[in-house]
C-alpha cells in the first residue's frame, strides 16, 4: 500500500447467533461491493446476539493534494455506491481517517440481513490493521 493509497474499513453490526451466521449475513454485500471480510467480533456483552463484521476494500481514491478532501470522498463514494435511498452521509474527518456512521435499519437490513448500523471509515497511509485501528474500538462508535 503506498502512502497515497486510501482502503475502506466497513464494519457492519447485525443480529446474528454465531459467527458464521454473522458473516453469511454480510456477503451480499461483501460480493456487490468487491470487499472482503477480514473480522467478525462478538458484541455480546453490550447487546445478546449482537456481531461486529469488518469488511475491507481499497478505495479508487488518492490522498494526492488534500488528504482531508479524499478520505471524505472516499466514504461518501462508497455509500452512494450502496444504492440510490442512501442518503449523501455527513462524514467526520481527521486525518489519518474518515467515517460516517449509517444508521438507517431499513435502508442497510436491504443490504445485510439483521443489521443494525454500519461505520464506514476510509484510512490512509500505513496499514489500518496495526496498533490504534478502528478494531480496537466500540463498533459504530468512532472515537
Amino acid at each position: 500500500m503506498s502512502e497515497d493509497d486510501l482502503v475502506l474499513l466497513i464494519t457492519v453490526v447485525v443480529e446474528a447467533a454465531d459467527e458464521h451466521q454473522a458473516r453469511a449475513a454480510c456477503d451480499a454485500l461483501s460480493s456487490r461491493t468487491g470487499a472482503q471480510v477480514v473480522d467478525a467480533r462478538d458484541c455480546s456483552d453490550e447487546e445478546p446476539g449482537c456481531w461486529a463484521v469488518v469488511i475491507t476494500e481499497p478505495s479508487t481514491e488518492r490522498t494526492t493534494h488534500n488528504v482531508s478532501a479524499a478520505l471524505a470522498r472516499a466514504v461518501r463514494t462508497f455509500v452512494r455506491g450502496l444504492g440510490a435511498g442512501f442518503p449523501t452521509p455527513r462524514v467526520a474527518c481527521e486525518p489519518p481517517t474518515a467515517w460516517t456512521v449509517l444508521d438507517e435499519p431499513e435502508l442497510i437490513s436491504a443490504l445485510v440481513p439483521g443489521a443494525e448500523r454500519v461505520l464506514v471509515e476510509a484510512w490512509a497511509g500505513d496499514d489500518p490493521f496495526g496498533a490504534g485501528t478502528p478494531r480496537d474500538r466500540s463498533p459504530g462508535r468512532p472515537s
